[in-house]
């Protein structure tokens, strides 16, 4: 049965995951996809998603400044922004049935917003080049927030930027850990398994 039959009922706001729910789950992250592509080791790989992308992660940096040393050591032959079109577009397959779902829910009035952990360039990419924008009312990005999902702090400044109540929020994610977070906040967090399972609940809202 089709949503179009039942009566929407639901949280003022519904707020979903970029990766791991709108984003198909990666086979891989991407240092493991670069080491087995161009024979880097991962070794190598690992240091800069632990410094200086996570400070890119929070708007602290512009992840082309920090990344151009690493990409010299990994040997890659083109520029920052080649490297970079390459690494976002094997990280930008939608699920279709989540998309489709998003879609009917804003035809009946419910306003959905995307969350993430994500560097400006990435979230530009996604809400620009994947069309993200087009699909959702609007979205919040660590970058943007200058915190991250697992900080009580990033989900105070959506709601806070939303001017709904915690309670009034419904939001999914992939990571048992960010759902405790925006649960100690207020937020009616749930853990996404499987889409069936979100649509099931959704609708029984």
């Amino acid at each position: 049965m089709g949503i179009s039959r039942i009566k929407v009922n639901m949280s003022k706001v519904l707020l979903l995951d970029v990766d791991g729910v709108v984003i198909r789950p990666r086979n891989k992250y991407f240092s493991e996809t670069y080491s087995q592509d161009y024979g880097v080791p991962i070794e190598e790989i690992v240091p800069f998603f632990k410094g200086g992308y996570k400070r890119a992660a929070i708007g602290e940096v512009d992840i082309k400044d920090v990344l151009l040393s690493y990409l010299i050591k990994w040997g890659w032959k083109g520029n920052v922004d080649e490297f970079l079109r390459y690494w976002f577009e094997s990280e930008r397959d939608t699920d279709e049935k989540v998309m489709e779902f998003v879609s009917e829910l804003r035809h009946r009035g419910v306003k959905v917003h995307l969350v993430s952990d994500n560097e400006a360039n990435r979230a530009k990419y996604l809400m620009e080049d994947v069309g993200l924008k087009n699909i959702f009312d609007g979205a919040f990005f660590s970058s943007a927030l200058g915190v991250t999902k697992s900080d009580p702090e990033f989900y105070k400044k959506v709601v806070e930027k939303l001017k709904v109540k915690p309670e009034e929020v419904e939001y999914w994610d992939d990571d048992p850990k960010n759902v405790e977070v925006a649960k100690g906040v207020g937020i009616n967090a749930q853990v996404y398994g499987s889409f069936e399972e979100f649509k099931e609940r959704v609708v029984k809202i």
